[in-house]
């Protein structure tokens, strides 16, 4: 039902970064992101590459190549590209507005956010929490399989909020598929937040994350893959042989990875606006944030084991706490690294996927967010 690569490694990924040099140099600026951008772009034969550097006063993003194969139209940093798990970060950031508010807890139970459904609902999963929703350690299955999808299609409605709710639903009669509080990466476990968010707050999750993220922080992005909006020609790739070729997901599968499953990875946006949320992560980290309280924003980067809320957190040496996440719904890559005390983000993407592409963007982020030598 999906196809996704996600950023559980990166803590493995920080911890073989440390070395011992230090520094507290400041962000690169534009002109070596440019340079760095069109050196990656050009020794990695990707198509396009986008890098975006933030500190809590200022972002920079510089872009090469071009949007798709066999056009020359170049790709600029003010396009759009697929995020995929970075949107946990987004759900996480809802949720705790949601919290702030007063409408939920992070210790609020399922059976508690969804009453209706407490009866049916597996018994080990009515005392999951929010908290454990974020953290991984909800229970769920990784994705949604093609059992599942087999055994609902016939009563889909095509309106997507229902449609979403009759999957949920569905899962949440399963059993669990690892033990309520320890780690297993899911998706699914951010689909049942996402339906929490809409359930408490009384919207659909992708008009809650506009009212209460997007919105009050000024940033423009969306739900969706780029192919999904012919404004903008942008094609995401897989690799096929030695080349490159625009991926073909059909529409029904991009609605399904984006759309019904969005809050764990549905996320559209432009590294532009992608690297005001990283500034609004160190801000908050920092105290200077009025979007979430302090100890908030510290609650969402506080690992349990190593994943925080929506962020993989590991204490690196010399550079204290950093943050880190990777997504693809597999034509697309973003790789992300907060490291608030050197007040620094950097984030790196690429309207392609495949395992050199990531090894070497992710080797990329590590040498502008940590020093790390080449």
């Amino acid at each position: 039902m999906t196809r996704n690569t996600i950023g559980a490694l990166c803590a493995a990924v920080l911890l073989a970064a440390c070395g011992g040099h230090e520094t507290s140099a400041p962000s690169a600026p534009d002109a070596t992101l440019q340079g760095e951008a069109d050196r990656i772009r050009s020794s990695a034969g990707l198509p396009g590459v986008a890098i975006a550097a933030a500190g809590a006063g200022h972002v920079d993003v510089a872009s090469s190549g071009v949007r798709s194969t066999g056009a020359a139209a170049p790709l600029l940093p003010a396009d759009a590209l697929q995020a995929g798990s970075q949107t946990k970060a987004v759900t996480a950031m809802l949720l705790a507005r949601l919290v702030e508010q007063g409408r939920l807890r992070w210790d609020s139970t399922l059976a508690e956010l969804l009453p209706a459904w407490r009866d049916e609902m597996q018994p080990a999963l009515r005392s999951v929490t929010v908290a454990q929703l974020l953290r991984h350690r909800a229970g769920f299955k990784h994705d949604p399989d093609d059992t599942d999808a087999a055994a609902l299609l016939p009563q889909a409605s095509g309106e997507l909020v229902a449609d979403r709710a009759l999957l949920l639903r569905h899962l949440l009669r399963q059993a669990p598929a690892s033990a309520p509080g320890s780690y297993a990466y899911s998706n699914t476990g951010y689909m049942v937040a996402g339906l929490v968010a809409e359930t408490v707050a009384g919207a659909p999750f992708e008009t809650l994350v506009q009212r209460e993220v997007f919105g009050p922080l000024g940033i423009q992005a969306s739900f969706g893959f780029p192919e999904d909006d012919p404004a903008a020609p942008l094609s995401g790739h897989v690799r096929q042989g030695s080349a490159w070729r625009r991926a073909d997901f059909p529409a029904v599968e991009r609605y399904n990875m984006a759309h019904i499953e969005a809050a764990a990875g549905g996320m559209t946006i432009a590294m532009t606006e992608y690297a005001k949320l990283l500034r609004e992560h160190l801000r908050g980290l920092q105290g200077t944030s009025t979007f979430l309280r302090k100890e908030t924003w510290q609650l969402i980067h506080a690992p349990e084991g190593e994943y925080g809320f929506g962020w993989n957190v590991v204490d690196v040496p010399g550079k204290g706490r950093v943050s880190a996440h990777a997504g693809s719904w597999g034509s697309y890559y973003l790789f992300a690294l907060l490291v608030p005390e050197q007040d620094r983000a950097i984030a790196v993407a690429c309207n392609c996927y495949g395992d050199e592409a990531v090894e070497q963007l992710d080797r990329l982020a590590r040498q502008l967010a940590l020093d790390e030598r080449r």
